[in-house]
């Protein structure tokens, strides 16, 4: 691993590698940018990641799009070798997970016979990270050595350097590396998001990046810029601290994040803030991350009713709701989350009756962590620049929105999004603003959260 001037790699008892502070660190400092072994988008531009419209796609395999030649040119000096392989992928089996792997196979285990010093370095840092396969189930084993077929499919497809190998040669030489190596990418990949409307654009395996070890309440975040991955610090670090990321959504219970990580990351996440909750054995910050609305209206917004199995009362005053009738909700609104619409119109109905289910029927807390979730994939879709303007407009109280269900959070934690929620709340009132001036308090709040975002 590449040395810094700010950490260290230390190999801990428990956690394994770690990054350990050697210098006092101020919030806001950078203290990486690095870029990928590989990356892959199926959604965005194959080489820069810029989501912009129009993308032209490869005229060759059809799966990869760009926004210019001179991206695609940039990415050609790789894609060229996959291209023709790429073509005959069904559409049913167009993973950006397969791809990533099928990248990396070419470059790490049929390299060209002109890599370079830094690209066997590369490699070297690849085959370094843990796979953890002893850990994952037999069923997730048994999709890997399914999708690692197709993985050996594709590389005897590519352009090799002579003689060609043979699919046969190929099972009997890499089926293993390969089995591995969706083991390294499914505990080590980053999912890469855009700068502005923080979606998924793409996944990628960041060898330097995959150093950082997770904590609940992170002292560091993760950002991308196009192809470029860069950690900053979000509060003073001192000298000999452990320097941390999130793997998982930090605005979810203690319950759904440990679930998470010990599904996908194979560890039982023992951080500060889980330790706290798991001793007192309930804690107030989970029942409003999963809690519902009270219907004691004298109850206000402190009050949360919690769901165990047939029960549901308000932790403050006692008020019972019906379970038979939440259940039902609940079933109702994954439905509606899982129609596809065919058109924007669509999609916004979608939303509507989704948002009518969550606020109205269902009464999520204003502080649940779905309410914040389906307010920002609301917001974002009405903000795309694809959208009319006529529902543009109506992105700001969706945001809004989102804003309320994390800001009680926000002293406490540096939340990743916080400065993204402020920078398009900003954005979105200062436009408001403009045609009318003399609205001199909504102009006031739009340079408050342009302050906040550019403090974060």
């Amino acid at each position: 691993m590449p040395s810094s001037r700010y950490y260290s790699e230390v190999l801990d008892a428990r956690k394994g590698r770690s990054a350990i502070a050697t210098a006092s660190l101020r919030a806001g400092s950078c203290i990486l940018e690095t870029q990928p072994a590989a990356v892959v988008s199926l959604t965005a531009c194959g080489w820069c990641l810029a989501g912009r419209s129009p993308l032209s796609r490869c005229s060759g395999c059809r799966h990869v799009r760009y926004c210019s030649r001179s991206c695609q040119r940039l990415d050609w000096t790789q894609h060229r070798r996959e291209c023709g392989a790429w073509r005959s992928i069904p559409a049913s089996s167009r993973s950006q997970t397969v791809l990533l792997v099928a990248r990396l196979a070419l470059q790490l285990f049929l390299p060209l016979k002109t890599a370079s010093s830094h690209e066997n370095a590369v490699e070297t840092q690849v085959l370094t990270l843990r796979h953890h396969l002893e850990d994952h189930t037999e069923l997730q084993r048994a999709q890997y050595r399914e999708m690692t077929q197709l993985v050996l499919l594709l590389l005897s497809r590519s352009t090799l350097e002579a003689p060609d190998a043979t699919l046969a040669e190929l099972q009997k030489t890499l089926e293993s590396e390969i089995e591995q190596l969706f083991g390294r990418v499914n505990c080590n990949a980053f999912s890469l998001a855009s700068e502005l409307a923080n979606e998924p654009v793409g996944i990628g395996l960041f060898p330097e990046g995959a150093l950082f070890n997770h904590d609940c309440s992170p002292n560091c975040i993760v950002s991308f810029r196009g192809r470029q991955m860069r950690v900053h610090v979000v509060r003073d670090v001192a000298v000999g601290e452990e320097l941390t990321v999130s793997y998982v959504e930090l605005l979810q219970s203690t319950s759904s994040r440990r679930r998470e990580l010990q599904t996908s990351y194979f560890f039982s996440c023992i951080c500060q803030r889980c330790s706290e909750a798991l001793r007192t054995g309930e804690s107030s910050e989970d029942w409003y991350l999963d809690g519902l609305a009270c219907n004691n209206r004298h109850c206000g917004a402190e009050g949360v009713v919690v769901v165990d199995g047939e029960v549901a009362v308000c932790k403050r005053c006692g008020t019972a709701r019906d379970t038979a009738e939440i259940y039902r909700f609940e079933r109702e609104l994954k439905a509606v989350g899982a129609l596809q619409g065919a058109t924007t119109k669509d999609k916004w109905k979608n939303y509507q009756r989704a948002w009518e289910l969550a606020v109205q029927r269902l009464q999520l807390h204003p502080r649940n962590a779905r309410m914040a979730a389906m307010a920002r994939e609301i917001g974002n879709f009405l903000a795309d620049s694809t959208v009319s303007e006529l529902l543009s407009q109506q992105s700001l109280p969706f945001f809004l929105a989102e804003l309320r269900a994390v800001e009680w959070l926000l002293p406490t934690m540096k939340l990743p999004s916080r400065g993204l929620l402020h920078l398009q709340i900003g954005r979105l009132m200062a436009e408001e603003a403009l045609p009318l001036l003399e609205k001199t308090q909504r102009s006031e709040k739009a340079v408050r959260h342009l302050r906040e975002a550019l403090a974060m």
